[in-house]
């Protein structure tokens, strides 16, 4: 009996180192396999600290009692070991990244100034109430049409958030937790021209494209007629080919006079310009803006409000082959949303040209002197046979002068491109634009 208690221990031994041998190799084989071979001390520490014992049944027992698997260990060993341990914390720090950046566009938004829907105090709720019944009395007379007019004369309780009647009319409407801004230049659909009545709609759609080409002056072919009415009045996609009514014509021909409408609805390329959601009549619905209005306190951001400023002048610049001239610079005219990161949004398009369109118009005017050629901000000179130059300062300088100097008064730095392009009085304009172009490759790339 001693002789085969001594046998059978033996056996067990064996047993065991054998079931040890075939582990190890597996063990080696999975580290080859899976590029871990140079961990393998890392794996011995680990697999003594852990403190296996036989558990009776022939399987390994960790000592805090789960099973010692081949999986589990593999595991451990990688997230425990020091190639393991830089993988998850350049991980975590990646995820902590991804975080604020995502959390710090919307708070800067919201510190430039935040949207209220709350309705403002002191407006003429009277008046611009009667400027929308007039509108919708006219749709329900089928006088007029939109894509939008059904949504604003359903229900006609509306709740005036905000009203403007100067330059332009703008009324402001509060939509539940929403704003609607409906925008045009004059008040009602009569102060505007008809078109001629019994005209053909070939020869109305080219009375539209050379008023779309005098405005813009971007040459937009006969034979592509089709789109651009598809875009100046979205609607016509949706009528199957149908003829436009004579309220789609009233109503089309209103908003051709009005130049903000076409470059609003002509040049979103440009990425300044807000959406045009719908119109309705002589009236255009635009996307709400959270107004940029310079406060005191915002010089703490003037770092932020430099690149959003620089933003928009890139894109300026870079809009196909027509550089768009702002003539009406001011903070005021500078509109904010989480959509359009790092530039600022044009609230009013009035004064927004493209070059050959302010061309056309400064060499057009007569004069007697310098100051006779100013279109707002985009100045020229009278010439000898008095009529006004091209434009002679560019969109450099007056975002220097208006706003940017603003911001930082004679404070600057070298260092800084964007600031030494406004202070640097010795080079010459186009090759500031050129090192600003390199600066704006490098630091604005996704604007």
């Amino acid at each position: 009996m001693e002789i085969l208690g001594m046998h059978y221990e033996a056996r067990l031994v064996e047993d065991r180192e054998q079931r040890r041998i075939a582990r190890g190799d597996t063990e080696q084989l999975m580290a080859i396999e899976g590029g871990m071979s140079g961990w393998a001390s890392e794996e011995d520490d680990l697999c003594e600290a852990c403190c296996c014992r036989d558990d009776g049944k022939g399987e390994p027992v960790c000592c805090c009692c789960a099973p010692c698997t081949q999986t589990g260990l593999t595991c451990t060993r990688l997230l425990l070991s020091r190639p393991g341990r830089v993988c998850l914390l350049f991980t975590f720090m990646l995820l902590l990244y991804l975080f604020y950046l995502g959390v710090s566009w919307s708070v800067e938004v919201q510190a430039f100034g935040e949207e209220s829907t709350a309705v403002r105090t002191g407006i003429n709720t009277t008046r611009a109430k009667e400027v929308l019944s007039s509108l919708c009395d006219a749709y329900n007379k089928k006088e007029v049409s939109g894509d939008a007019c059904h949504r604003l004369c359903f229900n006609q309780d509306w709740t005036i958030a905000d009203f403007y009647e100067g330059n332009k009319v703008v009324v402001m409407i509060k939509d539940g937790g929403q704003q609607a801004v409906f925008k045009s230049l004059h008040a009602s659909i009569e102060d505007y021209d008809t078109p001629p009545e019994g005209e053909d709609e070939k020869h109305f759609l080219q009375r539209v494209r050379d008023k779309t080409n005098e405005e813009l002056m971007l040459g937009w072919p006969s034979d592509l007629i089709d789109h651009l009415l598809s875009i100046l009045w979205p609607s016509h996609l949706r009528s199957s080919g149908q003829q436009l009514s004579a309220a789609d014509r009233r109503s089309l021909w209103a908003l051709m006079q009005q130049p903000e409408y076409l470059t609003f609805r002509i040049l979103p390329l440009s990425r300044v310009t807000p959406k045009v959601i719908g119109s309705c009549g002589h009236m255009y619905e635009v996307e709400s803006l959270v107004a940029f209005r310079m406060k005191g306190y915002y010089m703490n951001l003037k770092g932020k409000i430099l690149v959003h400023l620089m933003g928009t002048l890139k894109l300026f610049y870079e809009f196909l082959n027509e550089p768009l001239q702002w003539c009406d610079v001011r903070f005021d005219n500078l509109g904010l949303s989480a959509e359009y990161p790092k530039r600022f949004v044009m609230m009013d398009g009035d004064l927004l040209f493209t070059e050959s369109r302010l061309k056309a118009l400064m060499t057009a005017k007569s004069c007697k002197t310098d100051e006779d050629c100013a279109i707002g901000d985009c100045t020229s000179r009278c010439q000898a046979n008095y009529k006004c130059g091209p434009r002679l300062n560019e969109n450099l300088d007056v975002f220097c002068e208006k706003l940017i100097n603003k911001l930082f008064g004679n404070a600057w730095s070298k260092s800084n491109k964007y600031l030494n392009a406004c202070h640097d009085t010795v080079t010459n304009t186009t090759t500031k634009l050129n090192d600003l172009r390199l600066t704006w490759s490098w630091t604005l790339s996704d604007v």
